[in-house]
């Protein structure tokens, strides 16, 4: 079989595909991806072959190429992303290249994600099958067509194909949901419930010393978003926690220097990455802005949550999570009131500190958490989802 992987470019986007290539390749598979130029590097240093495809932009100097969205006020960035940048300005170079390689390449499946819109229609015009990897709690047909039908009508009609119905090229085949069906329901008849994977290949980093030798006390690690521009998260992180008996551990990303927070105190230890992998099983309790394969991979380790969703479908997958007794959610001031229930507190130095207490304190947390961690292990693993696509491969016209 030989597969594509088609993505926009953005670590976030690309993490929950890797594991699914290198199971694919180690099995014998033909593989590679397409996505921006400036991707590139970074997935042919964890050995896959690549194919430029589409704008060259990442997600992350996503400030520098659309600088008009974040001139826009906070609470309406993450629609922007979705209609004007994924569904328009990103999809439809997309589809061109995309049309150009599969010809030349002839892959038997195309493999894509929640966000790549392009590829389904370069699929649907070459009659190559195509499956969907989850990186979010699932967002229907419905959902989406009121958010992004217009733009993904236009897409369709500029390559020649009905522009209606429009949703119908999302999930036509097969929806690799890596969560237990307790927590993402079934909704459409072609999604698969499977084990989340890890991507083993390569190591991306080692845990500091410091982490083995942590004082025997609950461990709380926070790690947000690195698209958007949340200044006050850690600052107020740590206003509310450094004084509290616990190791905390930030993670700030490459943006930001750990000496810019200033002196803090023993307890308290930032970096700017840490790979989180290595770092959960020493964890009590992570704060994090929602990304679903991240709370798949904390509940993976049974630990409960405190989430912070930032932007796009991260509220949707914390409501679950707080729904299903996971964790607790705060909203942030700038957010709007109908993306959450209405007892959710606003995020502050306050709730912050409440919520981290009564998630240590509270054993109903953890022990959601390993009870859903016990239903993961249960779920189908890679040999199922070989099995799944190289069915679907077959299947090519």
């Amino acid at each position: 079989m030989r597969a594509l992987f088609v993505l926009n470019p953005g670590i976030g986007h690309l993490n929950p595909m890797l594991p699914v290539a290198q199971i694919l390749q180690e099995a014998g598979h033909d593989l590679a991806f397409a996505t921006s130029p400036k991707m590139l590097p970074s997935i042919n240093a964890k050995g896959f072959n690549t194919f430029a495809a589409g704008l060259n932009w990442l997600s992350s100097e996503m400030d520098q190429t659309f600088p008009e969205i974040f001139e826009l006020p906070f609470a309406e960035q993450g629609q922007a992303i979705l209609g004007s940048i994924f569904a328009d300005a990103a999809a439809h170079p997309m589809v061109a290249d995309l049309l150009n390689i599969c010809q030349t390449w002839q892959p038997d499946l195309i493999v894509r994600n929640d966000f790549e819109f392009g590829s389904c229609v370069a699929a649907e015009i070459l009659g190559i099958p195509q499956a969907t990897i989850s990186i979010s709690y699932f967002l229907s047909a419905n959902a989406l067509e009121s958010l992004i039908g217009e733009e993904l009508a236009y897409l369709r009609s500029t390559y020649g194909l009905a522009p209606y119905p429009t949703m119908d090229m999302l999930y036509p085949s097969l929806y690799l949901a890596f969560a237990p069906p307790s927590f993402q329901p079934k909704e459409i008849p072609t999604m698969e419930s499977l084990r989340p994977l890890r991507f083993t290949r390569f190591s991306d980093g080692d845990l500091p010393a410091w982490v083995s030798q942590l004082p025997d006390r609950p461990t709380v690690y926070a790690s947000m978003s690195s698209v958007f521009d949340t200044p006050t998260i850690f600052p107020m992180i740590l206003e509310a926690l450094r004084d509290e008996p616990i190791n905390l551990i930030l993670t700030v990303g490459t943006k930001q220097d750990p000496a810019q927070f200033g002196p803090q105190p023993a307890n308290v230890y930032i970096e700017q990455y840490i790979p989180q992998a290595l770092l959960f099983p020493y964890c009590d309790l992570f704060i994090t802005h929602c990304p679903f394969a991240t709370i798949m991979a904390a509940i993976s380790h049974g630990m409960p949550l405190l989430m912070i969703p930032v932007a796009g479908e991260e509220p949707a997958g914390a409501m679950r999570a707080a729904e299903l007794g996971l964790g607790k959610v705060l909203r942030l001031p700038n957010q709007p009131k109908e993306f959450f229930d209405q007892w959710v507190p606003e995020f502050s130095v306050e709730s912050i500190r409440a919520s981290v207490r009564e998630l240590l304190q509270t054993t109903r947390y953890r022990n959601n958490a390993q009870r859903f961690q016990a239903e993961i292990q249960a779920l189908p693993g890679p040999e199922r989802v070989i099995e799944l696509l190289t069915n679907l491969a077959h299947k090519k016209r």
